[in-house]
């Protein structure tokens, strides 16, 4: 495989005035060095001295597999194959795969906080997954947040389904996007969604005290105009859905039609989050229906979430979110696009092998 061009790459040294600036040109090569995966660069700062592989702060870094390999046991668990079915594809050791995937997928999850930043979106939708770790008699639920339109998914969140989860979930949404009082959320009839609506995008004010002496009352939310609240409440006999309720939990009707007009809808509903359901259930080993191969520690069951939702945002395109060419490339008249391609943060559809290969920057500990 080529090696990439000395310009992408940035001093690593947080103490380097030159710190993770580009097109600086003080990036130069040391030397070349053998290793059991093949060869590699020894990269050296001009600036300030500090020597470093061209694999640091990748997933790849001290991995003595070759990157292809690598890649490939990533493509296996990404495609539902558990542990076990993948080291017999690969034909690696089970420990091993399972030690990459925790390494694959803490990359993962700081490859999209850094590249999941100041998103510009208008309506999310919300909806959590039942799963286990460990035991049968200890569930797990995944809450998710995804952008309907650009089918990107925002944030998620693992844990007990209490008060908790929903708060590290909308909490943590709110931080990455660029306008949080402007976006309308869709959710299901789960009732932490509804009180925590206006903590997280409402607008907080300060209510004047009645006279001059005693606490000032407690803080209070608005709900601005440009945002609002949906509640889809669904009634089940047994597993079946036997009706369905409407409810405008917050916010004006007349911003939440204008989003139903912009998205194609003629009813208010969470289809996009849970057909991604569907097809996280079908990426996750942990999370195959009818299946036994649940995690047995909360760590792994994280890491391979962080993974396959990777995986999903920048490696897999997705059919609905194709364009037409301006002009057909022989029989070619789309252009794919995978979900952070449609919201505006990546410019190609991205391999696996690329995941893995870009480089996160150390952040600084806080003083």
């Amino acid at each position: 495989m080529e090696s990439p061009s000395l310009d992408g790459f940035r001093c690593l040294n947080l103490a380097c005035p030159a710190y993770s600036q580009l097109g600086l040109g003080n990036i130069r090569l040391r030397k070349w060095y053998d290793t059991r995966s093949g060869r590699r660069r020894l990269l050296r700062c001009a600036t300030c001295g500090r020597e470093f592989s061209e694999l640091k702060g990748t997933a790849l870094w001290n991995t003595r597999l070759p990157h292809e390999r690598a890649a490939d046991i990533m493509e296996h668990v990404t495609r539902g194959n558990s542990f076990k079915e993948t080291a017999e594809l690969t034909h690696t050791h089970r420990t091993t795969v399972s030690r990459l995937v925790c390494i694959a997928g803490e990359h993962a999850q700081r490859v999209h906080d850094h590249h999941a930043q100041d998103l510009r979106v208008t309506s999310l939708q919300a909806d959590e997954r039942h799963g286990f770790v460990g035991r049968k008699d200890q569930p797990c639920w995944e809450a998710t947040v995804i952008d309907p339109r650009s089918k990107f998914l925002v944030q998620n969140a693992h844990g007990a389904r209490t008060t908790d989860l929903a708060v590290r979930l909308l909490f943590e949404t709110r931080s990455r996007l660029h306008d949080p009082h402007g976006v309308v959320l869709f959710t299901d009839g789960w009732l932490p969604y509804d009180s925590l609506f206006p903590q997280v995008f409402g607008r907080p004010y300060q209510p004047k005290r009645q006279g001059s002496r005693g606490r000032l009352p407690r803080l209070q939310h608005r709900i601005p105009r440009t945002s609002g609240h949906v509640r889809i409440i669904k009634t089940y006999h047994g597993k079946r859905v036997t009706d369905i309720r409407i409810e405008r939990a917050a916010g004006s009707q007349r911003r939440i039609d204008q989003e139903l007009e912009a998205l194609g809808y003629t009813t208010p509903n969470t289809s996009a989050v849970e057909r991604h359901n569907g097809t996280a259930r079908r990426m996750n080993p942990h999370q195959v229906r009818k299946s036994l191969a649940f995690a047995r520690l909360p760590h792994v069951r994280q890491t391979v979430s962080d993974l396959v939702n990777a995986v999903y945002n920048y490696c897999r395109v997705h059919r609905s979110l194709r364009v037409k060419l301006d002009e057909p490339v022989g029989r070619r008249q789309y252009a794919q696009r995978t979900p952070a391609m449609a919201i505006g943060i990546a410019d190609a559809v991205w391999s696996v092998l690329r995941l893995l290969r870009t480089v996160v920057l150390p952040t600084p500990c806080r003083s």
